[in-house]
């Protein structure tokens, strides 16, 4: 019996040997010069976006993440055993015939941008197999937080979010003393005292660019955190409600500022700060979720029963 086992082992050395670092390292560099060649215009494109674009301007940070999550499992990718899966060939197919089908199509560009995703997925399943493709699939479709949405999808999506802030941020204002608004639409118009004035909710204050950084941000701390799938769900719903939530007090304290007569800390640097200051609050918030979420089911040892 002890013969027949030692004629059936498999050296793990030998299954896993296509997996070594440099081996790995030239064949990534190889697929990563396919992937330049074949979308270079669509990387130039998003690359110009993340630069002019601050609505896009955290897509710089969308690949290092990936990368990052790629690293957290570099011990399983050691490990794992490289057998192609041809499967892969048929996902290539079909990405490159969406890229030159909307190409043919009109030239849509945001389709165009999207087939780098199924792309890279069958290149990872062609070359490397199912083990590494199940550690990898998470961190390429994260990279569909880095290219930017259609400009008129955007504005589709923008809009009603400003008239949500403009709607609730007034209705706030009214509130404080001898403060009076009026709302129509995305603008807002109010008096205090003496002074009148209007405040218009702009797309750049819609909230899109911070539901889009908040959305990547949650559903990174939702893969990363130690949790059953159903609470990391509820994490990722949960961050469309935060970032209206963070957008809403962006908008009421610039609204505030305006009000008494201070429209210098509404603008310029001031402002920008205002934004950035919705980080650490979403992140309180993402960590308050997380919290209930870890307590809200708790088990309880069940104590022996004395006879």
């Amino acid at each position: 019996m002890s013969d027949a086992s030692a004629g059936i082992s498999i050296d793990p050395k030998a299954v896993s040997a296509d997996m070594r670092p440099g081996v790995v390292a030239l064949q990534c560099a190889i697929l990563a010069s396919l992937i330049y060649l074949i979308f270079n215009d669509r990387i130039a494109i998003m690359i110009f976006k993340w630069k002019t674009d601050g609505n896009w301007s955290h897509g710089w940070l969308v690949p290092v993440f990936s990368l990052y999550f790629l690293g957290i499992h570099r011990q399983q990718l050691r490990t794992a055993v490289c057998k192609p899966n041809y499967l892969g060939a048929l996902v290539i197919a079909a990405s490159l015939g969406m890229y030159y089908g909307a190409i043919a199509w009109g030239g849509f560009g945001y389709p165009q941008s999207l087939a780098i995703i199924p792309c890279m997925l069958g290149m990872v399943l062609l070359i490397w197999g199912n083990q590494v493709f199940r550690v990898a699939w998470f961190p390429i479709c994260y990279l569909v937080f880095a290219i930017p949405l259609p400009r008129s999808m955007f504005f589709r999506l923008t809009l009603p979010l400003r008239e949500f802030a403009s709607q609730v941020s007034g209705w706030v204002l009214g509130l404080l003393p001898k403060v009076y608004t009026s709302i129509q639409g995305v603008v807002i118009d109010y008096e205090h005292g003496t002074q009148r004035g209007s405040l218009n909710v702009e797309e750049a204050c819609s909230g899109m660019r911070l539901m889009m950084a908040f959305c990547s941000l949650g559903v990174a701390m939702a893969y990363l955190g130690d949790r059953p799938l159903w609470q990391r769900i509820v994490m990722i719903l949960c961050c469309v409600p935060i970032a209206v939530f963070c957008n809403m007090i962006r908008v009421l304290v610039t609204g505030i500022v305006h009000v008494y007569g201070r429209e210098d800390l509404a603008q310029g640097t001031a402002h920008g700060l205002l934004g950035l200051a919705m980080l650490p609050i979403a992140l309180g918030l993402f960590a308050l979720v997380g919290y209930i979420l870890s307590n809200l089911v708790v088990d309880i040892d069940e104590e022996p029963q004395t006879q």
